[in-house]
């Protein structure tokens, strides 16, 4: 007769399996459908907002893909807050590039709140042209037909909001392995399945959003102190009344050199955010860690059932991150990467725990704590610092 510790061993790998197939299966479902629609020529005029921070990996292809989009009116906006920032001289080149494109670099950033990336938006929508806003993080590469298979889905009756699916690709290194494989395996088929079943999941890398929506719900100024603002815009406008389309279209996330320590500071911020944000839910996200709940199950008994289910959930895991970055990108990772599917998991289960006593976060050289629905606060500062600043006044005084 089974333990109850047993019994919940099982039942955990069985929610383990079950999310993972549910949430590939929504993902299949997202592509493919909306490829096999007949969608409509929706071509609204659009103003792409770029904010920039530092050179990105591959920073000036990934913006030069936005230079040679297929589609009708666009206007670029790009913002870098400090005058010193490298990304200034890329963005130089590709206006140079191409001197006709409708595009504009703006230098500096009026105090706004606390999300630096919100400060960048609200400057570059005081200089908008159009009515339609799309906002781009700096790291993605897309296909010239990226704009029109997503801004078609606003010809939609109600539709407030189009946010589009991602994939990692690029790796070199480990830490880019393991994001690539979190991106295209967990993080894209819950993306898929959290859209599918009507649930708000919307991530900044691509956001288009009509102005007067936007205005509606407060606009950037209601979400200048949160961490999370694309996940808030994506509920304000929700609760608004607007539906939320997730477009077919998927972009690349370039990562090819990132370390360890990037790849866990990163998924820390994440997973605070989802802590605010997705509330119970939170609590239960490491049933959906197939190699964790494996080990413990393996762990629990000598049988070789259960060291069956290890070996069960660990390959599932494998091929379901295989068969993803095949399905969003167009190749598997080599079987290299692919072994390193159960030990990200296993990584990401201490930044886990982390986030649910630690509401602490470093964002672009801020020290933050995270809040309640992401909101922001400065992080106090450390006793050393002040009595460092208090020895400097004091040497200064007498000099």
């Amino acid at each position: 007769m089974l333990s109850g510790g047993s019994l919940f061993l099982i039942a955990a790998a069985s929610v383990a399996v079950f999310t993972t197939l549910a949430s590939f299966l929504f993902l299949v479902l997202m592509t493919r459908r909306s490829r096999r629609r007949h969608l409509p020529d929706h071509t609204p005029p659009v103003s792409i907002y770029k904010p920039l921070k530092g050179l990105d990996e591959g920073l000036e292809d990934n913006l030069r893909s936005f230079f040679q989009l297929d589609y009708p009116t666009y206007q670029l906006l790009f913002c870098v807050a400090d005058p010193e920032d490298p990304a200034i001289d890329v963005v130089r080149r590709l206006l140079a590039e191409f001197p006709h494109h409708d595009a504009e670099l703006i230098v500096g950033c009026s105090v706004f709140g606390l999300n630096p990336k919100v400060e960048s938006l609200a400057m570059m929508d005081r200089v908008r042209r159009h009515d339609l806003i799309l906002i781009s993080d700096s790291n993605v590469r897309v296909r010239p037909e990226y704009l029109r298979e997503t801004a078609c889905y606003l010809a939609e009756p109600g539709v407030g909001l189009v946010t589009n699916l991602f994939t990692g690709v690029g790796e070199r290194s480990f830490g880019a392995a393991l994001e690539n494989l979190q991106l295209n395996g967990f993080v894209a088929g819950n993306v898929a399945w959290g859209n599918g079943m009507g649930l708000t999941c919307v991530v900044g890398k691509s956001m288009l959003i009509p102005a007067h929506v936007l205005e509606a719900i407060g606009g950037f100024a209601g979400v200048r102190n949160l961490l999370a603002e694309d996940q808030a815009i994506g509920m304000r406008v929700r609760r608004a009344g607007y539906t939320i389309r997730l477009s077919h279209h998927v972009i690349e996330n370039v990562n090819r050199s990132r370390s360890l320590r990037w790849f866990l500071n990163r998924h820390s911020r994440w997973f605070k955010i989802r802590r605010q944000m997705a509330g119970p839910l939170f609590v239960i996200e490491p049933l959906g860690n197939l190699s964790t709940v494996a080990l413990a199950w393996a762990f629990s008994d000598v049988s070789g059932i259960a060291w069956g289910g290890l070996l069960a959930l660990i390959s599932l895991g494998m091929v379901r991150d295989a068969v993803q970055s095949k399905l969003l990108r167009g190749h598997t990772p080599s079987l290299k990467t692919l072994a390193l599917s159960p030990i990200k998991d296993l990584f990401l289960m201490p930044i886990w725990f982390d986030a649910l006593i630690n509401p602490r976060v470093i964002w672009r050289g801020n020290r933050l704590i995270v809040g309640r629905y992401t909101r922001l606060r400065l992080a106090r500062v450390p006793r050393h610092v002040h009595v460092r600043v208090r020895n400097i006044r004091r040497l200064r005084a007498r000099g």
